[in-house]
């Protein structure tokens, strides 16, 4: 009976850790925008139109939309799916996936829609998900020599906004998540100096959709 409780007790450790380990690794996000913001456009009952979401797969593009139509929809607009659209936009000369021009944005406002937004993934980087620093290479750190492993997980989504009534680019915005592992010193001393261990469980796919929402929330908040 003790042997089981003793069990528990130290299972119930573990989890507790890995629980720390899961919440700790907290995603920051910072973002750059079009000189001068948004202009403020959105109106309740307009048709946003976006693209497939270029650097990741099919099915990921389309959970975003899906994220993205949830939050659209709150804001009051109405979202549309490019490549549900695909076979109207084809009848009308307007391929999916190629580069928007004015000629695309003065068809696009024919069929109803008032903005048109592209979805760009790029700049990801995948941290280690444990290192190990000993005392001597904490020395070798803090005096100016030797490298440290990555150890943060990135990403960037980066968002244009194109407006149909005025046929161009009216907004860019850039999302960029990172997120940092735990670190914890360890046991083992050096003249002064302790060694260190890092562990990081994020992933790169979960970073990107972090980053995704988060800038969703953002283009909605400068051009409302």
């Amino acid at each position: 009976m003790k042997t089981n409780i003793r069990f528990f007790l130290q299972l119930t450790k573990m989890s507790f850790g890995l629980l720390f380990l899961l919440n700790s690794c907290i995603p920051s996000t910072n973002y750059t925008s079009s000189v001068g913001g948004c202009p403020k456009v959105f109106k309740s009952g307009e048709k946003i139109l976006m693209g497939e979401a270029a650097g990741v797969s099919p099915n990921q593009s389309y959970e975003f939309y899906e994220q993205f139509a949830e939050r659209v929809n709150k804001a009051g607009l109405m979202p549309y799916y490019a490549v549900e659209q695909e076979m109207d936009l084809r009848v009308h000369g307007i391929k999916p996936n190629e580069a928007i021009d004015s000629s695309s944005l003065v068809i696009l406002q024919r069929l109803g829609y008032d903005y048109y937004i592209k979805v760009n993934v790029g700049n990801t980087s995948s941290g280690t998900g444990y290192t190990s620093v000993s005392a001597s290479e904490q020395r070798e750190l803090q005096t100016g020599y030797g490298t440290k492993a990555e150890d943060k997980t990135k990403a960037s989504v980066v968002f244009e906004l194109y407006s149909t009534s005025k046929k161009q680019l009216i907004y860019t915005l850039a999302a960029t998540t990172t997120m940092e592992g735990v670190t914890l010193p360890s046991k083992e001393t050096e003249n002064g100096y302790r060694g260190s261990k890092s562990i990081n469980l994020s992933t790169t796919p979960i970073t990107v959709k972090k980053a995704f929402n988060k800038g969703v929330e953002k283009l909605l908040q400068a051009c409302q």
